[in-house]
C-alpha cells in the first residue's frame, strides 16, 4: 500500500476523537498504513518499578492513527489531498488545491540551485578575490608535516 504522508509533515485529523487537531508526523509505518502524530491519540502507559532505585510512572505518548484519518496541511493553510507530479526529473508530492510542492527537500534543493546560479554570476566578476582551495595532495602533505613522527621530539 502506498502512503502519501511522510515524517515531518504537518497534518490535521479529520475523523475520530481527536478531530480537528493539528500536529507533526513523528513516524510512519507503511506496512500497517498508520502514523504517529504529535499530541494526537495520546495514551497512558504505566511503567512498573523493577527495583528499589526505580519509581513507578505513568508515561503519556502518542499512539498510532490510520493514514486515512489524517490530511496533509498545505502551505496555503488548508487540509488537502496529495497528487504526484514529475518536476525537474524528480517525482514530488503536490497540493491538489493550489498545486504547490509539498516536499521540503525538493523546495530546499530548488532554492539552492537558484542561489547557486546567482553566486556563480557574482564570482565571475570578482575572479581575483576568490580563495584558492587546497588540492587533496596538498592537504595530505601539510598533515604529514604537522604530525609528530616516531623518534622526533618536536613537530616541524
Amino acid at each position: 500500500m502506498s502512503v502519501s504522508i511522510k515524517r515531518g509533515d504537518q497534518v490535521v485529523v479529520i475523523t475520530g476523537k481527536d478531530k480537528g487537531k493539528k500536529g507533526k508526523v513523528l513516524q510512519v509505518n507503511v506496512e500497517d498504513a498508520t502514523c504517529v502524530v504529535d499530541g494526537v491519540n495520546v495514551v497512558v502507559k504505566h511503567k512498573k518499578a523493577r527495583g528499589q532505585n526505580q519509581k513507578s510512572a505513568r508515561e503519556k505518548k502518542a499512539g498510532n492513527i490510520h493514514v486515512s484519518n489524517v490530511m496533509v496541511l498545505c502551505k496555503c493553510g488548508k487540509p488537502t489531498r496529495v497528487s504526484h507530479k514529475e518536476v525537474a526529473g524528480k517525482n514530488v508530492r503536490c497540493c491538489v488545491k493550489c498545486k504547490e510542492v509539498l516536499d521540503k527537500k525538493f523546495t530546499k534543493v530548488k532554492d539552492k540551485e537558484v542561489k547557486g546560479k546567482e553566486v556563480s554570476e557574482d564570482t565571475k566578476t570578482d575572479e581575483g578575490n576568490e580563495k584558492k582551495t587546497l588540492q587533496r595532495r596538498e592537504v595530505k602533505a601539510t598533515a604529514d608535516r604537522t604530525v609528530k613522527k616516531k623518534g622526533e621530539k618536536y613537530c616541524k
